[in-house]
């Protein structure tokens, strides 16, 4: 069985692991809605769809959910002992009681989430990713004392950091004014001190933004254009006096094509900035089941040839819709 799923990953692309993670998943021979399973593995439907054709004698036959046949239960059992970890085990140093919290907070408030606006490329982030986002930037230290900026925010991710307390002092711009409102309104019912600035990236960066932050969270369009415009603005925000300066990038793509990352080191990496963590599948979505309903997040560093690739006003499209 294992030479088999080897052999899959070898012909779809799709890493071993994660073929191991989707019969995990079914391993009780329990039906999974395809959905689910997109969003619980990381990969895309078509990778799905195709993992499945190549798995026909294993699973049931059936079009919207995934099901193990079930003369085939107790050999996929048999794969797993007690020790096997899915990848999401991965990021189970982050679930504390702050992350606990936070979950809690985001259930009260995940109705004010407006819905997603397509022309500007939004799939709202699951509430545990927003959750463990916080987490993650108060394990790494981006929090405490930091003054962060939020560069587009439909996940409320400012609202849960701000919430944590410590930071000096936390905002966000965003091109939707709905989302600026709630958060506003959120900020206020709950004392956060958020300040909110409606700002289109494709115009330059305002004054009271420049030279401001420590620290950058942005979920971009994802196509090459939209993170190299939104990490220059990015880079124009940080405090060019702070060395160790972070901004936080999502990227998200199927791994049936991996070419497409390389632009994205290219543009990080003309920018100056110093990549020091990617974390695979980091994000999880309601939607966007063409990349997964996932992203990557990379953790990026400034270095003395840090500097912002696009400057002024910006004409070109920068949304996967365009």
């Amino acid at each position: 069985m294992r030479e088999r799923l080897n052999q899959i990953s070898r012909e779809t692309g799709v890493p071993t692991k994660k073929v191991l993670d989707l019969l995990f998943a079914l391993r009780n021979g329990k039906a999974i809605e395809n959905n689910e399973l997109v969003q619980r593995i990381g990969v895309s439907r078509n990778a799905l769809n195709q993992v499945k054709e190549m798995l026909t004698s294993t699973l049931k036959p059936v079009s919207k959910e995934t099901q193990l046949d079930a003369s085939c239960v107790q050999e996929v059992q048999a794969i797993f002992d007690e020790g096997y970890k899915p990848e999401e085990v991965l990021w189970a140093v982050l679930v504390d009681d702050n992350y606990r919290q936070t979950v809690e907070l985001l259930k009260t408030i995940s109705s004010k989430r407006p819905l997603p606006e397509r022309r500007y490329d939004q799939f709202t982030a699951t509430i545990e990713t927003t959750a463990r986002r916080a987490s993650l930037l108060q394990f790494f230290g981006d929090v405490e004392g930091k003054r962060l900026l939020f560069l587009g925010d439909d996940d409320f991710t400012s609202v849960v950091v701000a919430n944590l307390g410590g930071a000096r002092s936390v905002a966000v711009v965003d091109i939707d004014s709905r989302i600026l409102s709630e958060i506003e309104a959120v900020s206020g019912s709950h004392n956060l001190g958020i300040k909110t600035v409606h700002y289109d990236a494709r115009k330059k960066l305002p004054t009271e933004l420049r030279n401001k932050f420590d620290v950058v969270f942005t979920d971009p369009p994802y196509t090459t254009e939209g993170i190299e415009l939104f990490t220059s603005r990015a880079i124009e925000s940080l405090d060019k006096s702070n060395k160790a300066a972070r901004i936080y990038i999502c990227y998200g793509n199927s791994d049936r094509a991996k070419e497409r990352f390389l632009p994205i080191y290219e543009a990080l990496a003309n920018s100056g900035l110093m990549t020091r963590w990617v974390l695979d599948k980091f994000n999880r979505y309601h939607g966007a089941e063409s990349i997964g309903s996932a992203s990557s997040l990379f953790i990026t560093e400034v270095t003395p040839k840090t500097k912002p690739t696009i400057k002024g006003d910006y004409d070109k499209p920068i949304y996967t819709n365009n």
